[in-house]
């Protein structure tokens, strides 16, 4: 695709993290996302931070799965206004989330357009 195709698609793409499940002494992680935009969307890239020792955890598409939340049948990509669930299961996750710990969860789409939420875990 030509450069300003490519611009026009990434100004047009949004997305929001809805609500973020990551639990204390848990080794997995569930994130909602809704695409609010107006291109489908695909979920290429995620990165857990751990806010009080700063180190970050980095998960792509071979480390989590994306669901439809409703049937959680596999998706892989979303259009306007639909939700996706994110899957990181356990041993993919790389870390027990501490109790009382806040979070910070980035997610990208496979055009750099991404969102973050933080949690406490």
């Amino acid at each position: 695709r030509s450069f300003w195709e490519l611009s026009g698609m990434i100004a047009t793409e949004r997305i929001v993290i809805e609500e973020v499940n990551l639990r204390g002494g848990w080794s997995n992680c569930t994130i909602y996302v809704r695409n609010i935009g107006k291109t489908l969307i695909t979920i290429s890239d995620i990165f857990i931070t751990d806010e009080s020792t700063g180190q970050t955890y980095a998960y792509d598409k071979s480390k989590f799965e994306t669901r439809d939340p409703v049937t959680n049948n596999p998706i892989t990509a979303i259009m306007q206004g639909d939700l996706m669930k994110i899957y990181i299961p356990p041993g993919n996750l790389g870390f027990n989330p501490t109790t009382s710990r806040t979070y910070l969860i980035k997610v990208f789409t496979t055009r750099g357009v991404g969102d973050q939420y933080q949690v406490k875990a």
